[in-house]
């Protein structure tokens, strides 16, 4: 492939001025977040933007149209209809100024597309690299797929829906996680300079066609936000498609273009132009890369809850006894009411095995990693007074159901608890601690184990 050459700009014709401009209103609606839930959500709740102020990146970067989230991430008919508006928008677009200019000279209508074309240029690469950045960093930083936590480990294979276990597998390897986010952060740096955009969009595409088809194949619910990317990744390769079929088809030297930077009279727009760059790839590269650094090395997530639960509580625990309103329920596997386990987990998370009736909840969002996309476990965030032994459970998927213990620590791994739920039925449980060990954590993470 020989050197790049200067990009002479897009053809003039009626169709290539219609798509250019479609393709601008397309990434400028897409990035820019026009839906007002976006603007009404609860941040602090959804990101925990004010313990980490840094949070606030990922708010920008997860920021999706509203085609994205909307039937589970597979709204295709409403994609669809965005493109189409586009293009109606970009007729129109193309018309008015046909119209308008019809008096002007070919020279300076072509200047004019030059311009537009540069804009759509910056207006893609920079979306690609925003919403990239912070899958690459939070692989990088293992992170955005944790190792399961003990509660998943004491899930039944067949509970999980298969988005769940694709995730929970990719946890499992943190080298292999670590590994796509290397390759996902070079290609996103590669697309934020314009001597390299071609050879980013190329690895882009590479990394985003397999992850399409990953949440095709599992439901893994970013469907359309993978296909989203790799479609824009794919625009920034159309201005080299004719030296791209001299390359594969014909085997013959093509020349890769190379679009300049815009040209600006004024010291002060060349000095913001480049100082806007420099302060994005300190902001989304560096400042965040760092703070998930320090996340990833205090074994945390925002996956998971935040909040450190009481170190010696951690692990599986047997429920060998179990009343309710003073009757005795003996083990039974079918038995719906009766408690079959209890995880503590090593944050603020007590999770119950149940075979009572669950709904299966397939909104995979910041809060709701521990019960999204499986059954069989009831999650409790729970606060606890040492001092007075009191247990306060409230349910994750749920916060209206609360359930109130005081505890007795008879010895090392074994408890008592007495109170009430929410039916106001009384509870009487011994938990005995049990100790397990886990082949899939012997050698990713030994403090998985009990």
């Amino acid at each position: 492939m020989a050197h790049p050459s200067n990009y002479t700009g897009p053809a003039s014709g009626l169709l290539q001025k219609i798509l250019l401009r479609s393709g601008i209103v397309y990434a400028a609606t897409t990035v820019i977040p026009f839906v007002p839930a976006f603007y009404q959500q609860d941040f602090d709740a959804g990101f925990s933007v004010k313990g980490y102020p840094y949070r606030w990146l990922d708010v920008i970067s997860q920021n999706n149209p509203w085609f994205f989230s909307s039937q589970g991430g597979k709204n295709y008919e409403g994609w669809l209809i965005t493109l189409l508006v586009c293009l109606v928008i970009g007729i129109i677009w193309a018309l008015v100024e046909k119209q308008v200019n019809k008096d002007r000279n070919a020279l300076a209508q072509n200047s004019v597309d030059d311009r537009l074309y540069n804009l759509f240029f910056i207006l893609v690469r920079y979306q690609i690299a925003l919403r990239m950045s912070w899958f690459a960093i939070a692989k990088v930083f293992p992170v955005q797929m944790p190792f399961p936590t003990l509660s998943q480990l004491n899930t039944n294979l067949g509970d999980f829906t298969p988005g769940k276990l694709y995730w929970l597998t990719t946890g499992v390897s943190p080298f292999f996680e670590v590994f796509a986010g290397v390759f996902e952060l070079v290609a996103t740096v590669l697309i934020l300079f314009r001597r390299t955009a071609t050879l980013g969009s190329l690895m882009m595409i590479a990394i985003l066609l397999p992850i399409w088809f990953v949440n095709i194949g599992y439901d893994a619910g970013v469907e359309l936000a993978s296909l989203h990317l790799l479609f824009l990744s794919i625009t920034l390769l159309v201005k080299d498609a004719d030296s791209f079929y001299s390359i594969l088809i014909r085997h013959q030297q093509a020349i890769v273009s190379y679009i300049q930077p815009p040209e600006f009279n004024k010291q002060w727009k060349r000095v913001a132009r480049g100082g806007f760059k420099a302060v994005f790839i300190f902001l989304f590269l560096f400042y965040r890369g760092y703070h998930y650094g320090q996340l990833y090395a205090a074994g945390k997530t925002f996956k998971l809850p935040l909040d450190d639960g009481i170190k010696k509580f951690t692990g599986f625990y047997n429920v060998s006894q179990f009343k309710i309103n003073n009757k005795a329920l003996p083990y039974a596997p079918d038995d719906t009411v009766r408690w079959q386990n209890v995880v503590f987990e090593k944050f603020n998370t007590i999770s119950i095995g149940s075979l009572k009736p669950f709904r299966l909840r397939t909104d995979n969002k910041s809060r709701t990693t521990e019960y999204y996309g499986n059954i069989g476990r009831l999650y409790y965030g729970y606060e606890a007074d040492t001092v007075k032994q009191v247990l306060v459970l409230k349910n994750r998927a749920n916060m209206a159901e609360i359930i109130r213990f005081t505890y007795i620590e008879l010895s090392a791994g074994e408890f008592i608890l007495k109170g009430k739920n929410n039916q106001n039925d009384s509870l009487y449980i011994v938990l005995n601690k049990i100790k397990k060990n886990y082949p899939l954590a012997i050698r990713t993470n030994d403090n998985i184990r009990d």
